[in-house]
């Protein structure tokens, strides 16, 4: 199990100023998807190799959710450099505009490259990774993780396995990214069912729910399952008694 992740920048000059610059962005972005996707603090230990421009950070307290920051990082990398058209999952707009900074330090000139590592093959930035995030950046308004309620009404997997709820309270149909394998399965299982899918949702300047990357989906049991008025009233009097 890897413990570190590190930045590599590969340069004929390396002014101080940008040097910096790309260790403060490689920073924010590792530390702002361990906050967004796991629920344990990580310390870290910063190192920098002499003589070279590669700065690395290392888990003190190596475990599965630090492992899952590094994969997430990753393939949020990889996602922008494929020109997804939604945020990576585990990313917000904060880890978008880290990686669209980094992949600018990229000048064909003094900066020949910029690549991301953990252990594996590197995940190289550049001017793919800038043009996708710009272009979502500067379409979407407004990210926040939550939850929205409704029911699966479309499953399509013409570009990746997408789901089509319908939001009750805003009276609208919300596009659903499913990245995961277990969120296509439980959207799969979900069709027409009501359901809560949870994860990073980008709201229209007027507040209402566009799209949302979806993290999970929890299935309702369906309305003959619950329990009735008078079973509630039945166990409100057996607790009153009590």
């Amino acid at each position: 199990m890897s413990n570190q992740i590190e930045i590599k920048i590969e340069a004929k000059r390396l002014t101080p100023d940008k040097f910096l610059a790309g260790a403060k962005d490689f920073f924010a972005l590792v530390e702002g998807v361990a906050k967004n996707v796991t629920l344990t603090h990580i310390n870290w230990s910063v190192e920098v190799d002499k003589g070279s421009a590669v700065v690395r950070m290392r888990a003190e307290n190596p475990s599965d959710e630090s492992q899952k920051v590094f994969s997430v990082v990753r393939h949020g990398i990889r996602a922008l450099r494929n020109r997804t058209n939604v945020i990576p999952i585990g990313f917000t707009t904060n880890e978008l505009g880290a990686a669209s900074r980094l992949s600018k330090l990229i000048d064909g000139e003094c900066v020949q490259l910029v690549s991301i590592r953990n252990g594996g093959k590197p995940e190289d930035l550049g001017a793919a990774v800038v043009e996708t995030a710009d272009a979502i950046l500067s379409r979407q308004s407004q990210f926040a993780f939550g939850g929205i309620e409704g029911k699966i009404i479309t499953l399509s997997a013409k570009h990746g396995l997408i789901c089509t709820i319908y939001d009750p309270i805003q009276r609208r149909e919300v596009t659903c990214y499913l990245q995961t394998e277990k969120a296509q399965q439980d959207a799969i299982n979900g069709y027409t069912k009501r359901v809560l899918v949870s994860g990073l949702i980008h709201y229209s300047k007027e507040g209402q729910a566009v799209n949302v990357t979806v993290d999970s989906i929890r299935i309702f049991p369906p309305d003959s399952e619950l329990p009735t008025l008078e079973d509630v009233q039945a166990v409100y009097e057996l607790h009153r008694r009590k």
